[in-house]
């Protein structure tokens, strides 16, 4: 499970970003703002460009209708974009190596 989420604000925006829930509160850092663009295509665009968010932002909960899990793709795309650069491989065994595992 990852601290990248989905989050719904009541203004109807859907952001991908870190999240840390508070009691009252939701924090969130380095978001991106989702927007279709197109049929089964989204695209990512800088929530906030014109402010200094780099320590996150504070959002009372009242203006939050929903924090869910993305998709492994999406998460892969916001940290090779928006975050780490680091990506979560797909599940299966691990071949290609170069080398031979003996019991």
């Amino acid at each position: 499970m990852s601290d990248v989420k989905i989050v719904r604000l009541t203004t109807g925006e859907e952001l991908i970003t870190k999240v840390v829930e508070n009691e009252d509160t939701v924090t969130i850092k380095n978001p991106a703002i989702l927007i279709p663009a197109g049929k089964e295509q989204l695209a990512f665009g800088q929530w906030l460009p014109y402010a200094d968010i780099s320590g996150g932002i504070t959002i009372s909960k009242k203006y939050v209708i929903f924090i869910v899990e993305p998709q492994v793709e999406l998460t892969n795309q916001y940290s090779t974009s928006f975050g780490s650069g680091l990506v979560v491989p797909e599940k299966g065994p691990v071949t290609g190596a170069g080398f031979k595992l003996t019991p």
